[in-house]
């Protein structure tokens, strides 16, 4: 225990928790310390008392005596962590003064004899209370000088022993399945791939990247350091060094190189970040470390012993401030999602225990078990889906630094340590791209606010670099050059493009339609694959079944979406601020989607939500390991029951889904199921259609149902549905929507528009932004009457400009349905069961119409035209139930089973 334990703040009696373990803290109350009375004063704020600086005294760390001295007494030297409890004396003062948003106040310190150091003490982020980090403490009687800043009243220091992340048994007792060899260089290049990667150089692919990298690498850079001064990040001083290391490495031009470690190793010597935390400041201090393991490998053979010493001594300084903590197991963060999940593991610490392996193996045995035996098999799993559960922006940059893992493995070793279905994630960004540049939304979406004005165009052009070159994706690299290349990243770009890979910027060749498996269960269907602005392409996305990951994922578990010269139907949240109310409460809850909301009065609000939206489960939650996802039913959002599309696979005419969505609501819902038929009717006027079933059932009658869609303009209410509208570059298109079931007189439509669009049952989040989706409109239907079942059958077509919708025929079976379309005669099956009964259809004279079942059960079947007095027998595939042909005039008679005599297959 501390032999100093003196007066106990309420305020500041709390413990450091790592991995569950609570260590004592003391708190030393600063007014009974050594006060320099000629700069600072004690001043009592209520019940407490603190020290301030003097009015007339300048601001910050002048050439001055500090203005308070600490005795800190220790039981044993080590790491401990400092904290401040402190507050602005003028409060409204600072605010209008304040530029940056983040109101921060400074003050300096400095332990013992160590070099002065710059933290924050106040800050509208974390307010009174501020860790200023861990700090070393070389003798168990130390003195911690403080300068203060105006306008600032400090009240006490807390001081308390630093536990590092505990790491679990599995990973003490790791033996890495694959070593680094004792050959240098190991980052993204080895003995091997060197020779490859410097012939490629004089290509003419390469020029431009060469050339820069070239420019910077043979300036010298003027860097001179104080060493008795800190100093905050420099980029641009990164990549000149990791510009040098490279050239180096390409032309073996020692005085380059060692300009690299002369530079790195001033640079590391004088880094430091303080306790700043804005801005996911993790990320640019992994860059620092990873600048400096890309010098300590490349140029290895340059750097003296005591030099290295040095490196590896700052290296490791630097890693203890990592977000997920050193070793890398912080309880809150994993490598599986989150934070953690992005480059600090795989990019970061990997390079730097590839780096130091020689000299310090026991860093690579932490890193290596964190990605081969945590995320290797996890994204085995998940990626039989290939789509990210992050959404398009938050996926597009965690999986980039996952390929970064995947690329220095296989530079290593030779090989890939990653299941080959990595190669397909990228297919994701082609299929949910829209032709104004954008795409449709998917999880927490931060560059909707890069999205103004008519030349953009969505891009993570890192992340396509990574894909294409490690999958020899011609379309990928089409797309990583639309989306502008990497000029800012030569070196990565010279260390991984193939120049002999051709881009293909012609996507014709695709299907236009994507099951994305039953992982992340979805499907993206297109008429077309045009990237014109003024594009009458129709794309629509149905969700549904699968898994939940937590994080930037939503509780959109059945959400449609429909994009045609604009977005017609979609979600209306926007990702402002993680974990605010509107986030938790509307952005990412279901009530922003398109889909089915069940409102339970009583259902229990989780994960500091205040409002029943009356959606799915909503969970930040994520499974760590595949027994988790697949045992703990917490995470399973439904079964997909049919998924096809056809008959041609690049251009089918329908696509099928249908999901049973139970699971992803709480025990409120006890059956609900959804189909979704998309119709490229191949049409200028009305180019698609779409058929949506809902089949819900809940536990109660006083469970009220509401069937909804959202929209961005304000729609046109009419007795058979309503009309929604959108238009881009001058061309516009209307989505008619006519709901065919429950009939108008058996329904109530209700509206929320504008300001009231985040209007959530009785609770009002507005959203502060210019975007359309904050003034945004839900459409909500509900029946009239009070039942535990209700159904739902709905068309959508999609015409241009304001042309009219085509007549729609329907008919209700007791277990199907049958529409009139076009040229289409579709029987689909209600969406809780499969068609096991005989079915007969009458086809009109006049033109050939195609026929399409979905939802027959699996197993055989015989189709029979009774005026031909012909038949031909079918095999329903399981996880398909779908069959189709195109028929003339005649009766159709299809049943169960297989007629003797019959020609196999419709043909």
């Amino acid at each position: 225990m501390f032999s100093r334990f003196v007066l106990i703040f309420p305020f500041l009696l709390y413990a450091l928790l790592s991995n569950g373990q609570e260590e004592p803290a003391t708190v030393i109350p600063l007014y009974k310390e050594k006060v320099n009375k000629k700069t600072a004063v004690v001043r009592k704020t209520g019940k407490q008392q603190g020290v301030t600086l003097r009015a007339q005294v300048d601001d910050g760390y002048p050439n001055r005596p500090s203005d308070i001295e600490v005795g800190i007494i220790v039981p044993e030297i080590g790491w401990y962590v400092l904290e401040t409890d402190a507050l602005p004396e003028d409060m409204e003062r600072l605010k209008k003064e304040d530029s940056t948003g983040r109101l921060t106040r400074y003050a300096y310190f400095q332990l013992g004899s160590t070099r002065l150091t710059k933290r924050i003490v106040y800050d509208s982020h974390s307010g009174s209370k501020q860790e200023l980090g861990r700090f070393e403490i070389t003798n168990k009687n130390q003195k911690l000088k403080i300068w203060l800043p105006q306008n600032l009243i400090l009240n006490a220091i807390c001081i308390k022993p630093y536990t590092p992340p505990k790491a679990p048994p599995e990973a003490e007792e790791y033996v890495p399945k694959v070593l680094p060899g004792k050959e240098r260089p190991r980052l993204w290049v080895n003995s091997e791939s060197l020779p490859m990667v410097r012939g490629r150089l004089q290509s003419s692919e390469h020029t431009q990247a060469w050339e820069k990298v070239k420019a910077t690498a043979l300036t010298p850079y003027p860097f001179h350091v104080d060493s008795e001064r800190e100093m905050f990040y420099d980029e641009k001083l990164e990549q000149v060094i990791e510009k040098k290391a490279f050239y180096y490495l390409m032309t073996e031009d020692e005085a380059i190189g060692k300009e690299a470690v002369d530079l790195v190793a001033k640079y590391l010597s004088v880094l430091e970040f303080g306790n700043v935390r804005y801005g996911d400041i993790t990320r640019e201090l992994g860059r620092a470390i990873y600048t400096g393991s890309l010098v300590y490998d490349w140029c290895y053979p340059l750097i003296a012993a005591e030099t290295k010493s040095i490196l590896r001594k700052n290296l490791m300084r630097l890693v203890r401030d990592m977000e997920i903590g050193w070793p890398p197991f912080y309880g809150l963060e994993s490598i599986i999602n989150g934070h953690g999940n992005e480059a600090q593991i795989c990019r970061d610490m990997l390079s730097w225990s590839l780096a130091v392996y020689d000299e310090e193996p026991e860093h690579y045995k932490y890193v290596s078990y964190t990605i081969l035996e945590q995320l290797v098999p996890m994204r085995k799993f998940e990626y039989q889906s290939p789509r990210h559960n992050q959404g398009i922006d938050y996926g597009g940059y965690r999986f980039g630094w996952e390929m970064h893992a995947v690329w220095l493995y296989y530079r290593m070793l030779g090989y890939s340590v990653f299941d080959d279905n990595i190669k397909k994630m990228s297919d994701y960004w082609l299929y949910m791209r829209t032709p104004d540049g954008k795409m449709l939304r998917d999880g927490d979406m931060f560059n909707v606010q890069y999205s103004d004005g008519e030349g953009f165009y969505w891009k993570n052009p890192q992340t396509m670099l990574l894909c294409y070159a490690f999958s020899g994706d011609r379309m990928i690299k089409g797309e990583f050059y639309k989306q502008g290349g990497l000029p800012d990243n030569p070196v990565l770009f010279l260390l991984l493009n193939d120049p002999n890979l051709m881009p293909d910027y012609d996507l014709s060749s695709l299907p236009l339609t994507k099951d994305f498996g039953k992982i992340l269960g979805s499907m993206v269907a297109r008429t077309g694959w045009s990237i014109e602005k003024e594009s009458g392409d129709v794309i629509a996305e149905i969700k549904g079944g699968g898994y939940h990951f937590g994080n930037h994922q939503h509780a959109d578990a059945g959400a449609l979406q429909i994009y045609h010269h604009g977005i017609q139907v979609g979600d209306l949240g926007l990702y402002l601020s993680y974990g605010s109310p509107y986030d938790f409460n509307f952005n990412k809850r279901s009530v922003a989607h398109s889909m089915m909301l069940v409102r339970d009065p009583n259902e229990p609000l989780l994960f500091r939500t205040k409002t029943n939206d009356g959606g799915t489960r909503f969970s930040q939650r994520f499974p760590r390991t595949v027994d988790e996802v697949l045992n703990d039913s917490w995470y399973h959002t439904g079964e997909i029951r049919a998924s096809a599309f056809g008959p041609d696979p690049i251009r089918p005419s329908y696509s099928f889904f249908n999901v049973d969505l139970t699971a992803a609501y709480s025990a409120k819902v006890r059956a609900y199921s959804k189909s979704f038929l998309f119709l490229n009717l191949n049409r200028k006027d009305v180019p698609a259609a779409i058929i949506l079933l809902d089949e819900l059932e809940t536990n109660s009658v006083d469970f009220e149902p509401y069937w909804q869609i959202n929209t961005l303009e304000k729609p046109t209410i009419h007795p058979k549905g309503f009309v929604l509208k959108s238009e881009f570059q001058g061309k516009s298109g209307t989505t008619y929507v006519d709901m065919l079931k429950p009939k108008a007189m058996d329904r109530e439509t209700i509206v929320h528009h504008g300001d009231s669009s985040a209007y959530v049952f009785g609770d009002f989040y507005q959203a502060k932004s210019r975007w359309s989706e904050a003034k945004g409109t839900r459409i909500m239907v509900r029946p009239n009457e009070k039942n535990i079942r209700s159904s739902y059958a709905t068309v959508f077509q999609m015409t241009e400009e304001s042309g009219a919708k085509l007549p729609v025929e329907f008919v209700e079976a007791e277990n199907y349905y049958l529409f009139k379309l076009a040229d289409r005669i579709v029987v689909m099956a209600k969406p809780d069961r499969y068609i096991d009964e005989t079915i007969q259809i009458d086809v009109p004279v006049g033109r050939e119409y195609e026929l399409i079942f979905v939802g027959l059960k699996h197993g055989f079947w015989n189709a029979k035209n009774i005026v031909k007095n012909s038949s031909f027998n079918l095999n329903i595939m399981k996880d398909n139930h779908t069959a189709s042909w195109k028929s003339t005039a005649g009766v159709i008679q299809l049943q169960p089973g297989r007629a003797y005599g019959a020609r196999e297959g419709a043909y």
